[in-house]
């Protein structure tokens, strides 16, 4: 082989374990976004398991520390309603939660750990429609 071959071969093999590692990080992203859209299930079972004993969702002032200690307005909290660690995504950010008592919305910051833009991920997904999660 001459070197230019070589030099070929070298450049072909660089281009391809570039293509290779650019798609398994974005693997990895989607990975996350979806274990992040499983957690905010899960911290959605706290907040119905939360509401059904005390007749309403904690209010945004609460915050999701609600589901972890007693609320001293919360007569009837039979919590703990989740772990701590499960109040975060996969990316160590913890969600933001809404509430007005009745209806509620978590968001994650996403990859980039910024909340307010694009990669945001909400629960209920406001691209599918929805508008908060009721306690209807």
């Amino acid at each position: 082989m001459t070197l230019i071959e070589i030099l070929i071969v070298v450049a072909l093999l660089g281009t391809l374990m570039a293509y290779l590692v650019r798609e398994l990080m974005g693997t990895a992203e989607n990975a996350k976004i979806d274990q992040t859209k499983l957690g905010m299930n899960v911290v959605q079972q706290g907040l119905q398991m939360y509401r059904v004993h005390n007749n309403r969702y904690p209010t945004t002032d609460q915050g999701l520390d609600a589901l972890l200690t007693q609320p001293g307005d919360s007569k009837s909290w039979r919590g703990p309603y989740s772990e701590s660690n499960k109040l975060q995504d996969p990316w160590g950010t913890k969600f933001n939660y809404e509430s007005d008592g009745r209806t509620f919305k978590i968001t994650s910051a996403g990859g980039n750990q910024a909340f307010g833009d694009s990669d945001d991920i909400t629960y209920p997904d406001e691209a599918e429609g929805g508008q908060g999660a009721s306690g209807n």
